[in-house]
C-alpha cells in the first residue's frame, strides 16, 4: 500500500483488453476516514487507448467537489471496471494510504534565575517563545520611547482616555511598567535589529542563534549588546496537524498586526505564557491549565500533559531538550 499525500498529483491505471480503443470504462473513487469509513464517493469514466485505461485525480479535489473536509480523508478507494461486468473482483480495488501533513511546533522556555527573587522568582525574569515549523513568534513588553502606539492598531486604550483613537508615546500611558505596556515581538525584536529585519520574518534558527550563542550580558569594552538571558532554556517539541498549524500561523500574524496590552495580570492583558497558551488552545490544543501563568508552569504541563496531534506521531508525548543552562556570573 503506498503512501501519498492528498495534493499529489495521482493516477488509476488498468490494462483494458476487453474493450475498444474510444470505450469508456466506469470508474469508482471512495473516500475513507480512518476508520475506513466512507465519507462519499465519486463515479466517472475513464477513456481506453491503446488497450489501457488511466484516470488521473488530485484527492484533494476530489474531496472538495464532495464537500467533504480534505483533513478527513485518510484513505481512498480506487477501482476501475476493467474487465466490463460492473462488479469489483478480487484484487481489482486499489487502496491508497495518505500521509496526513504535519508541522513541528517548538515551545521556548527560559525559566527564572535560581537567584531571582520578587516577581523574577514568579516568573517575569523568564519567557516562553514558539515556532511553527521555522515561523519564530513571541510577546513582551514594549518600553521604546522612540515609537508612537496608535491605539486602533493595538486595539486597546493606551493612554487609558476612554478612547482608543489617539497615538500615544510612552510617556503618555500612565504607570506605564510589567503591569500595563504596549505589547511587542519581544526576542522577535532584538533579534531582528541585530539582522536587520523585520520582527514577522525571524525564523528558528535565528532564535536558537541568539538564545545559545550570543552572550547574555553586554560588554562595554567591546561594545558587545548581550540577549539577557540568562535563565535555564528548554526547548519543548511536538507535532500537529497542518491545518492546525496554518491556524496557529494565522493566529499569531493577527497578534502582531494588534499587539493589544501586555500585562503580568491577565484580567488587564496577555504576557508571554499566557499568549503562548491562548495560541494553542485556539487550534484545540487546550491540555495547559488555565492557571498557569509561568513559564515554569508551563514547561511543567508540556511535559506532561502536551502530546502530539499528527496521524504519524499521534499521541506521542512532548520532546524536552535542555538548550542553555543559566548563568553562573548573574547576580540579582
Amino acid at each position: 500500500m503506498s503512501k501519498y499525500t492528498l495534493k499529489d498529483n495521482l493516477k488509476l491505471k488498468v490494462d483494458a483488453h476487453n474493450f475498444k480503443d474510444g470505450e469508456s470504462i466506469k470508474v469508482r473513487l471512495t473516500l475513507l476516514d480512518e476508520n475506513k469509513k466512507e465519507l462519499g464517493k465519486k463515479e466517472d469514466k475513464a477513456k481506453v487507448q491503446n488497450k489501457k485505461a488511466i484516470y488521473p485525480f488530485i484527492t484533494e479535489d476530489i474531496a472538495k467537489s464532495l464537500s467533504i473536509k480534505s483533513e478527513d480523508v485518510i484513505y481512498v478507494k480506487g477501482w476501475m471496471d476493467s474487465d466490463g461486468d460492473d462488479k469489483i473482483g478480487y484484487n481489482e480495488e486499489v487502496l491508497i494510504d495518505f500521509i496526513e501533513e504535519e508541522v513541528l511546533i517548538t515551545v521556548i522556555v527560559e525559566l527564572p534565575h535560581s537567584k531571582e527573587t520578587g516577581w523574577g522568582a514568579k516568573g517575569l525574569a523568564g519567557h516562553t517563545a514558539m515556532a511553527i515549523g521555522d515561523r519564530f513568534f513571541d510577546y513582551g513588553p514594549d518600553y521604546d520611547t522612540t515609537k508612537t502606539f496608535d491605539e486602533e492598531e493595538y486595539l486597546a486604550d493606551l493612554n487609558q482616555d476612554g478612547d482608543m483613537d489617539d497615538k500615544v508615546k510612552v510617556n503618555d500611558i500612565p504607570n506605564i511598567g510589567f503591569k500595563f505596556a504596549p505589547g511587542r515581538p519581544w526576542w522577535g525584536e532584538a533579534i531582528a535589529k541585530r539582522l536587520k529585519k523585520d520582527a514577522t520574518k525571524v525564523i528558528l534558527s535565528e532564535a536558537f542563534y541568539f538564545i545559545t550563542k550570543l552572550p547574555w550580558e553586554s560588554n562595554r569594552r567591546t561594545m558587545v549588546q548581550g540577549t539577557n538571558i540568562y535563565g535555564t532554556v528548554y526547548k519543548i517539541e511536538f507535532y500537529v496537524k497542518k491545518l492546525q498549524a496554518d491556524k496557529l500561523i494565522k493566529w499569531w500574524e493577527d497578534r502582531y498586526k494588534h499587539l493589544k496590552v501586555y500585562s503580568v495580570e491577565p484580567w488587564k492583558g496577555e504576557q508571554c505564557t499566557t499568549t503562548v497558551k491562548e495560541a494553542l488552545a485556539y487550534v484545540g490544543i487546550d491540555d495547559i491549565d488555565w492557571n498557569t501563568l509561568t513559564p515554569d508552569g508551563i514547561l511543567e504541563d508540556l511535559k506532561t500533559e502536551i502530546k502530539s496531534t499528527s496521524r504519524q506521531h499521534k499521541d506521542e508525548k512532548a520532546k524536552i531538550t535542555l538548550i542553555k543552562k543559566e548563568a553562573k556570573n548573574w547576580k540579582p
